[in-house]
């Protein structure tokens, strides 16, 4: 009978239940859990309390409930975060000014640091004697990486992987080195099933901007153990094409993403084996799994990517997914990799779509709105400007007007034909008054301007709703601000400051952030 420990939101227990419901999970694409709790000693529970099974790594964070009434019977489930789907909520981005985040020291107090950093301290107790230690280590693709990512790349680079137990009512984050399970897998000894892929891509084509002939290209390949370079070493019949359109990448990104795709599709193999319960409860997310066949010679290692535990009746089971290394935890523009039944398949993310041997890449209608605002934005600040010119030149008319009625008076008074009225008006008339000159337009003051060619107005009397730096005369953009072009060239060449590339049908289009 497995007991469930429900803990409020400082983490202190608050009973022990085991009439319970659950379904959880933790690893590539899944961090979350289901727990229903049939216990009528249950304690009333609230939203941001805990719930764990003593000395494992199942517990959660609850967040959510969904009720369910059928027959007059009323069921709450309770909906959260796995540990790992706690970390998975928050991001390790750069700090001001700085390309990357950059860590170094020994792996506990790295991971320290950075719980302290998300604001997770206070949940997770780094618990570990780990010396592996680190020098100057960038979180560098993606540079912006959920906290589970970026901790499973960061153990990865020295060959551990991150733990988790609820002990003496703390939640234990622990670092472990990755465990290898090979011996234990053999025909000989288990049932298993594997299977190469010789069918993976081994050359993709990468699409960047600009149309036709001028479009950028780059070619990728990779060789018979999986190792990706631009060096083709599969050709004939063992070539396998696919392309990869990313129509408004410049050519280092094409290059780059281009690349890191077609690593992702070396998938290698799939295995589906049959563990003992003594070695199946000791494997944990990013384990290795090695199946050999004496007979055959095939040898083919998978790692494990997704940890899922259900307890029904009083009964816990886990199972594993195999397939490959470490992947975002969220859905991204790059997609994802997840696997089913041991086998591994590419899964297409937000702003992906698969089709044959083809991946596209097109941007959301959240990213068109984004860019629709910031066209409304500029629209309503050159109406502002006009406005003010408007003004400046109807002030212009009026003295104008002045002037020529003044005149008028004058012309009468020569032929001897002025009136009282008109004698009356013309003493109102300063003196001076058709020598009218415009004042020069200011923050507070309406008045005239002039062309520089570079800021508000153009040669030709357009007005822009950018406005110059001032200093060198460049247009300059506030951060947040988004631009598009069809030439692919960074806008920091013509306008200054720091741009990142975003997704885009047609046009290059770019964010600046700082």
């Amino acid at each position: 009978m497995a007991d469930v420990i429900i803990a409020d939101s400082k983490l202190t227990p608050h009973a022990s239940v085991s009439q319970v419901t659950l379904d959880w999970a933790c690893g590539t694409d899944e961090n979350d859990f289901e727990l229903t709790i049939d216990d009528p000693d249950a304690p009333e529970i609230e939203r941001g309390w805990y719930f764990w099974l003593d000395g494992s790594d199942v517990g959660g964070r609850i967040i959510d409930r969904r009720v369910t009434v059928s027959g007059g019977v009323s069921t709450a489930t309770w909906i959260g975060q796995s540990w790992t789907g706690m970390l998975a909520a928050k991001i390790l981005q750069p700090d001001a000014n700085q390309d990357y985040l950059t860590v170094s020291g020994k792996l506990p107090d790295i991971l320290k640091s950075l719980l302290k950093r998300i604001g997770l301290d206070s949940v997770f107790t780094v618990d570990s004697s780990d010396a592996s230690t680190l020098s100057n280590w960038m979180f560098r693709n993606p540079r912006y990486v959920d906290a589970y990512t970026g901790f499973r790349n960061l153990l990865a680079s020295c060959g551990r992987r991150i733990d988790f137990q609820a002990k003496d009512n703390r939640i234990l984050l622990g670092i472990t080195p990755v465990g290898i399970i090979d011996n234990t897998i053999d025909s000989d000894l288990v049932d298993f099933k594997a299977e190469t892929n010789r069918r993976a891509v081994n050359h993709l084509i990468g699409l960047g901007s600009q149309e036709l002939k001028n479009r950028l290209v780059v070619n990728y390949f990779a060789d018979a153990t999986g190792a990706v370079s631009q060096t083709q070493t599969l050709v004939g019949a063992d070539e396998v094409c696919a392309t990869y359109d990313y129509s408004n990448a410049d050519l280092s990104t094409l290059q780059s993403e281009t690349q890191k795709h077609l690593q992702e599709l070396q998938t290698g193999g799939s295995v589906e084996v049959t563990l003992s319960d003594e070695v199946g409860d000791g494997l944990r997310v990013d384990d290795k799994i090695i199946a050999t066949d004496q007979a055959s010679g095939v040898n083919v290692t998978a790692v494990v990517t997704k940890r899922i535990v259900k307890i029904d009746s009083g009964i816990l089971a886990s199972t594993f997914e195999v397939g490959l290394p470490v992947q975002s935890a969220n859905a991204n523009y790059s997609g994802s990799s997840s696997s089913s039944g041991g086998g591994v398949s590419l899964t297409a993310g937000r702003g992906l779509s698969i089709s044959g041997g083809t991946i596209n890449a097109e941007v959301a209608s959240e990213d068109l709105d984004a860019v629709r605002q910031v066209a409304e934005s500029a629209d309503r600040m050159a109406s502002g400007f006009s406005a003010q010119i408007g003004k400046a030149n109807q002030t212009a008319e009026n003295a104008e007007s002045i002037a020529s009625d003044a005149k008028s008076v004058a012309d009468s008074a020569k032929s001897g034909m002025m009136t009282d009225d008109e004698r009356s008006k013309l003493a109102s008339v300063e003196r001076g008054a058709n020598a009218y000159a415009l004042p020069k337009a200011s923050t507070d003051v309406l008045g005239g301007v002039k062309v520089d060619g570079s800021t508000i107005i153009s040669v030709d009397g357009v007005i822009s709703a950018h406005v110059g730096d001032g200093a060198s005369g460049r247009i300059a953009f506030p951060i947040g601000y988004v631009v598009m072009n069809t030439t692919g060239v960074d806008p920091s060449v013509d306008f200054g400051g720091t741009w990142r590339q975003l997704p885009s049908l047609g046009c290059s289009m770019f964010e600046r952030i700082g």
